[in-house]
């Protein structure tokens, strides 16, 4: 139980609007296939995590993506799955992997909402 805590399954296709939580309206395929999951498994725990690139003030990173981490949480409890999250936290630039003057190709990749089982 506790090795998945550390795998967390990365929604790249979940884009936002710059700067924003706003969920960008081709990415709604993404959060209703997250719902459909929880709902086949529904003694499932998740934890959501927001992330964003190394471009931008750290403290605005971090904001944004606890806002994107928390707007999913709240999708998720308007299709009456939130008693199957257990967290939503952003961490903003933390964990990106390219620096912020890499490619606009590179950076996407790390602006992203992931999740990680936690039964």
């Amino acid at each position: 139980e506790d090795q998945l805590k550390e795998v967390w399954f990365n929604f790249d296709d979940l884009n936002f609007e710059h700067n924003t939580a706003n969920v960008l309206p081709e990415s709604q395929k993404q959060l209703d296939n997250i719902a459909k999951i929880l709902t086949s498994y529904p003694n499932v725990k998740v934890k959501i995590g927001g992330y964003t690139d190394k471009t931008g003030n750290e403290d605005v990173n971090k904001k944004i993506s606890t806002e994107r981490a928390t707007a999913v949480k709240n999708f998720l409890s308007n299709k009456g799955l939130g008693s199957q999250v257990v967290d939503a936290e952003g961490y903003g630039s933390e964990f990106a992997v390219h620096s912020a003057d890499a490619s606009e190709e590179l950076r996407v990749t790390d602006r992203k909402v992931a999740l990680s089982v936690r039964n």
